[in-house]
């Protein structure tokens, strides 16, 4: 074992020396003084190692000193030069005196040398026949001197030599450049003398360092020489070993442990390849080469070396394997707990030592006694976590506390291999339940050897010990049958074997003692597995209220901690079961805990490694589905893993028997019982937030995947989303959002079935209230109590419900707004009339229809979002001339920019008593006519007054037109009603995508080919016999008794209060040859008529009128070109004027305005006296002109000359 260094003294002269010196008895008193203050200087401090063997210097803080006599350490066997013993036999390279020192007294030169330079000659000579690496000091004490000055004998000379007795001591004994001589100035007893010492202590230093590194080196020498030998005959490991060892604990004597550390990895290092190449020799004999058969080996600490005489076994080559083992850990445990503080390592490398000598433990277990693997891993354990405790509270110099929080961990850990040791032993023993979570074989906690190779993976010197038992495997050999196995000696184990009540206490105690020591370093998912004990001995134990509240928290620990699935479910077992014995009410804290229960045993069925589902858990989850089926609280559970819902395909298919739409769904019950399911329902949603619902109700879901079939009562199509999945079970809502998965389906309709629309009427009256037409058509089947609904999508319109109408019979409207029709029979088509208000922008508007009714398979729905046009598709303006006898309207049909629009018919009619006539300009209508955005459609009619009523009258123009779409549409569409379903769809396909695209068809048809003859190209890829019979199809010819056509009928009052002026503008005198610059005297005559100005005409005489000619750059107007004159339907107002013209060429009369006198006061006068009046007033007398001769014209001949031009003063 470690030991201070020896350091020896010899004293000259002694007390045992002759007497003839002077003063010898004060001068043996002088090196006693010596010797003394020697001593008060040890232990020797920061000494600086640096061999030629190793690169980097090391620091020696402190190193114990055995000083002695060189008589005293002659009674060492090992220092005897006559003795031989080995030097592995030795403990350390320390066990010989690393430094001699001789000290002597010697002031005359004649003395030393007669006497003093003889005996240290012999003394060297006594040292160099001990054969063992040591440093020789000589040194040369000097009495005090009381003057304080040093003695003359030494000091130095001129060449900076010593003098005297010293510098003939280092001339005589020095060897080479090594200095052995030292002086000594002792101070006077009494005093302090800092300088005294230093250079003695610091050449003591010197010389023990440069001696360690000596012997040290002749060591590793000899270690390596022994190593070499290892393939001869006779070579041991043991003697090798203890040859190699002393290396480790001369370096652990001298306080550095990390070198004695790395010796002792090296040597467990070459007992693994020892052990590997099954070169058991050096250990024990048969069985004993393994160990563990003695008594007491089961209880022995292991951190304690003195427990057996383990260099003793070693030396005689008769240590086994176990002892061996545990000898090496023991010594490294206490280098690296006690000399390094580095107790986390020793703990961590405890739970790999105790795994992987637990392991070889395994292959003789037969031959150990009963648990004595257990036993022997519980002691370990305790001694390992006992003896880092203790360390863990040394001081250490450095004050380096930083791995105790890591040690914690550990600590942990070593206690819980301590705890699962107690528990194997309770469950052989019958103290405790061999069922989960005790039962290992069917325990969430590995078994013992996975548990190892879980915590200790591999070695610190990097060889796998599963490596190592390759190699090394060893078999129990055959043992007599009658011998007896041995017994455990651990008192306390024993105790808990033979007693329940012991046994259940250490264990629940060790176990707490764990879940403290867990939770002090933070490793909560290890308290979780201690708490699932603590809770399963609680059931076992029928203690029911401790086991309810133990379960509970545990479930609630690993729900927080979203781990631990399997003690998850068996905590919430634990918890329904003791519910259950305590009789407690089934409140919603219980619906929380059997869901909880049911979602892990859908985990753990469905994971890859199955759970072994026992009868009791199968009973258990039948129990909590009957719980919750009688429970009377609604939940809505969402996610919950016992169900797994998919759609199978993305189209619905419709079911002629039902009249629904239906949908195959795969619905994964991962519970292992079967479970009957109230209802199933799927939400689905389209672009515009409508959510129909599939659903079906009384379902068996048995284990595993089933395919079910839910059905829609709600008729509608597109393209929806799925949403949400709902299952219930009793009050409970098993809800699992699928928005995310973004599964989509297309719906259709049935082709045949149910179908409403919503469309403008046909036709349209500009003076009613707008109103939209819906239609239903029933289909194939009898609709009974038909509602229909109809909502807008947008703000601007309103739908006017309460104000329908429907064949003239009074609706019924209920408080959902839905209108009440009655009964529509097979084939039967109904259409109402719904009213509304306001204004869509861009003037379509977006609307829901809903029609619900009744059928003899239950209530159907039937929902749809359709766009309406508001519009019109067409503009109309008008245009009129008036004339005394007549009234000319010009009227111009234009389309809206985007239509083409075909036009059969356009009529003004009158009222039969409103006394006018009208008279068209198109006498007939033979040919439709086409409007085009650039090609608008004229029609003239002349309005004749046939009575003086002076009564105005509203006429009717009616438009009869269709578009071009619409008649490709309709006639598709009927022609594609007329085929076969099978040809229909095939058909439709190609042609929807035609119709869309109106630059395909527009162009030709506008040209007048036929929708076949256009689609030609088209249907090419269809197959002959669909292609003629669409063919045949559209050239029937009730297809055009099909074609619907669109009627608007405007309102056109007929203009009233027109003050008509007819203007004649005529030569005075015959013209002949006019030429530029000439002046024309012109009679301008205005005739008034009455004809148009409506109700009391006569009030109309005698108006102000005002005419004014207009001035052009054809003409120069000289005379009266305004005045104003007074209105007299008897006699006209002629005025005289000349006329110049300004250039040659064709000219047109000058223009004419005539104006009523009073607007033109009205436009002079304040605007705050008539701010309220509008110029539009219905009795406002407006003028219209009349000019007979506005297309007459005059030719102008171009002037040869300058011409002058004599106007009468009168006229200027």
């Amino acid at each position: 074992m470690p030991r201070p260094v020896t350091v020896t003294y010899t004293l000259h002269p002694s007390s045992t020396s002759i007497t003839s010196i002077p003063n010898h008895s004060q001068s043996n008193q002088i090196l006693l003084l010596a010797i003394q203050g020697i001593k008060k200087h040890l232990p020797l401090r920061n000494l600086h190692w640096k061999s030629s063997t190793r690169t980097s210097l090391k620091t020696i803080q402190e190193v114990e000193v055995n000083l002695i006599e060189l008589g005293e350490s002659s009674t060492n066997p090992s220092n005897n030069p006559n003795n031989h013993f080995s030097s592995s036999d030795g403990l350390s390279v320390l066990d010989n005196p690393l430094v001699n020192l001789c000290l002597v007294v010697c002031e005359d030169a004649e003395i030393y040398k007669i006497q003093t330079k003889s005996f240290i000659r012999d003394w060297l000579s006594l040292l160099a026949a001990r054969r063992t690496p040591h440093a020789p000091l000589i040194v040369l004490v000097n009495p005090p001197n009381p003057s304080g000055q040093i003695s003359g004998s030494s000091g130095k000379s001129v060449w900076g030599k010593d003098k005297g007795i010293l510098g003939k001591l280092k001339t005589d004994f020095n060897v080479g450049k090594r200095d052995r001589c030292v002086q000594l100035n002792l101070p006077l007893p009494g005093t302090n003398d800092p300088a005294a010492w230093p250079e003695l202590i610091n050449k003591l230093k010197e010389s023990l360092v440069s001696a360690f590194d000596q012997a040290i080196i002749e060591r590793e020498e000899e270690v390596k020489r022994g190593e070499s030998q290892r393939l001869n005959v006779g070579w041991n490991f043991c003697t090798w070993f203890l040859l190699k060892e002393s290396l480790a604990n001369s370096f652990e004597s001298v306080n550095l442990p990390e070198d004695s550390l790395i010796i002792y990895e090296e040597l467990e290092a070459s007992f693994f390849q020892v052990l590997k190449e099954q070169n058991l020799n050096y250990f024990g004999n048969g069985l004993s080469k393994l160990g563990g058969s003695s008594f007491g080996d089961d209880s022995l600490p292991i951190l304690d070396t003195t427990q057996k005489p383990y260099r003793e076994l070693i030396r005689n080559s008769q240590i086994s394997i176990f002892d061996f083992r545990i000898y090496l850990f023991a010594r490294q445990g206490k280098l690296l707990g006690e000399k390094l503080g580095r107790i986390t390592e020793v703990a961590k490398r405890g739970q790999w030592f105790v795994a992987s000598l637990t392991r070889r433990l395994r292959e003789a277990e037969s031959s150990l006694a009963e648990h004595f693997i257990e036993s022997w891993t519980y002691t370990a354990c305790m001694d390992i976590v006992s003896k880092c405790d203790q360390w863990s509270r040394i001081d250490r110099p450095n004050g380096d506390y930083s791995g105790l929080v890591a040690y914690e961990s550990a600590r942990s850990e070593l206690l819980d291999i301590a705890r699962i040791q107690v528990e194997r032993i309770g469950v052989s023993s019958g103290h405790l339940p061999p069922i989960y979570p005790f039962n290992p074989a069917s325990s969430p906690y590995p078994t013992l050897a996975e548990e190892e190779d879980v915590l200790f993976e591999s070695s610190s010197n990097g060889l796998s010990d599963d490596e190592e038992l390759q190699h090394t495997s060893l078999k129990a050999k055959q043992r007599d049958l009658n011998d007896e196995k041995p017994e455990l000696s651990n008192e306390q184990l024993v105790d808990a074997q033979k007693d329940k009540a012991n046994c259940r206490a250490l264990y629940l105690g060790l176990t707490k003692k764990t879940i403290k020591a867990y939770e002090s370093c933070g490793k909560i998912n290890s308290v979780i597995r201690l708490k699932a004990d603590l809770a399963a001995l609680a059931l076992y134990t029928q203690n029911w209220i401790e086991a309810y509240d133990l379960s509970r928290i545990l479930a609630k620990d690993c729900a927080e901690l979203l781990t631990w699935d399997p003690i998850s479910k068996f905590a919430l077992e634990g918890a329904l079961q003791a519910h259950r014995e305590l009789g407690k009410e089934k409140d919603e804290d219980w619906e929380n805990l059997a869901l909880a229960y049911l979602r892990l045993s859908a985990i753990l069925n469905e994971g890859s490694e199955k759970d072994t589902t026992g009868g009791e858990s199968i009973s258990e989850m039948e129990n909590a589905v009957a719980g919750l089926k009688d429970s009377e609280n609604e939940q809505d559970v969402e996610g919950h893993k016992a169900f797994k819902v998919r759609l199978t395909s993305d189209q619905s298919q419709y079911e002629d028997e039902t009249n629904q739409t239906s949908i195959r769904v795969e619905i994964d019950n991962v519970l292992p019982i079967p479970l009957e399911v109230d209802s199933i329902s799927l939400d689905f949603t389209d672009a515009h937030g409508e959510i129909i619902t599939f659903s079906s109700d009384n379902t068996n879901l048995r284990p595993g995947l089933n395919v079910i079939s839910a059905r829609c009562s709600t008729c509608t199509q597109g393209l929806y989303t799925l949403q949400t999945a709902t299952l219930v079970v009793g009050s409970i809502n098993f809800i699992y959002n699928k928005y995310v998965e973004g599964h989509r389906i297309k719906v259709k309709r049935d082709s045949q079935g149910v179908e409403a629309k919503l469309r403008m009427p046909y036709h349209i009256k500009l003076d009613e209230d707008p109103k939209v037409v819906v239609e239903v058509k029933a289909g194939q089947i009898d609709m009974k109590s038909v509602r229909i609904g109809l909502r807008s999508l947008i703000s601007e319109v309103t739908y006017l419900i309460h104000e329908t109408e429907f064949d003239g019979k009074d609706i019924e409207v209920d408080e959902s707004g839905l209108i009440h029709i009655g009964d529509i029979e097979v084939g039967e088509d109904v259409e109402i009339s719904i009213p509304y208000a306001g204004v869509p922008q861009g003037e379509f508007a977006k609307s829901q229809i809903i029609v619900q009714y009744d059928t003899s398979l239950g209530p159907r729905e039937w929902i749809d979002n359709q766009v309406v046009f508001m519009g019109l598709p067409l503009t109309v303006n008008v245009q009129d001339f008036f004339r005394p006898e007549c009234l000319i309207s010009h009227f111009t049909i234009a389309s809206d920019g985007k239509e083409y629009l075909r036009i059969t018919s356009v009529d003004l009619k009158a009222p039969e008593d409103a006394g006018y006539q009208v008279e068209s300009s198109r006498k007939a209508w033979k040919n439709n006519a086409t409007i085009t955005p650039n090609q608008p459609l004229s029609c003239l009619f002349k309005i004749k007054k046939m009575s003086k009523s002076d009564d105005g009258a509203v006429l009717r123009l009616r438009i009869r037109y269709r578009s071009l779409e619409e008649e490709i549409r309709s006639s598709t569409e009927y022609a594609l009603s007329s085929l076969p379903p099978s040809t229909r769809e095939t058909v439709q396909s190609v042609t929807k995508e035609w119709i869309n695209d109106k630059g395909k068809w527009l162009k030709p048809y506008l040209l007048g080919l036929s929708p076949s003859e256009i689609l030609a190209e088209t249907l090419k890829p269809l197959n002959k016999d669909a292609k003629e019979e669409f063919i045949e199809a559209l050239h029937r010819p009730d297809q055009q008794q099909e074609q619907i056509w669109r009627t608007l009928e405007i309102p056109v009052d007929v203009p009233q209060h027109r003050l008509l002026t007819k203007i004649q503008m005529e030569p005075i005198t015959p013209l002949n040859d006019i030429y530029e610059g000439r002046a024309i005297n012109m009679k301008l005559t205005l005739s008034t008529h009455l004809t148009w100005c409506g109700t009391n005409i006569k009030d109309q005489e005698g108006k102000k009128l005002v005419f004014d000619i207009q001035n052009n750059e054809d003409w120069l107007v000289v005379g009266k070109k305004k005045g104003y004159y007074t209105s007299n339907p008897n006699q006209p107002e002629q005025q005289q004027i000349i006329l110049i013209p300004m250039k040659s060429g064709q000219l047109f009369l000058p223009q004419i305005n005539i104006h009523l006198m009073d607007n033109l006061v009205l436009n002079h006068s304040s605007s705050k006296q008539y701010q309220g009046k509008s110029d539009s007033d219905e009795n406002q007398l407006l003028c219209e002109n009349y000019f007979e001769n506005a297309s007459q014209s005059i030719q102008v001949l171009p002037c040869k000359k300058e011409i002058n031009t004599f106007i009468p003063l009168e006229y200027v």
